[in-house]
């Protein structure tokens, strides 16, 4: 067999197989973004919102600090203020 059309075998080869594993990931994904929307729809509903907020870096310092990333219930337990309230 020549080398020419080895090579055009093997390409063909992976071309399916890569064909093949889009075409079963297509219908996955599709299914977990639907997931994810009635998950964040149930979760804005139950008012377990996740808030983050980031300070600011002090002067001079290239380290920005760490978000915070509590719920809308924390914010309110811990600050007494609803951080979405002004939104």
């Amino acid at each position: 067999m020549t080398k020419f059309a080895r090579t055009a075998r093997i390409g063909a080869t992976l071309f399916g197989a890569c064909a093949l594993v889009a075409v079963a990931a297509v219908p996955a994904s599709a299914a977990s973004d639907k997931e994810k929307r009635v998950e964040s729809a149930a979760k804005m509903e139950s008012g377990s919102v996740r808030v983050c907020v980031q300070s600011e870096a002090p002067t001079g310092s290239r380290i920005a600090p760490p978000r915070k990333c509590k719920t809308r219930d924390q914010w309110i337990k811990e600050t007494g203020v609803d951080p979405l309230a002004t939104r």
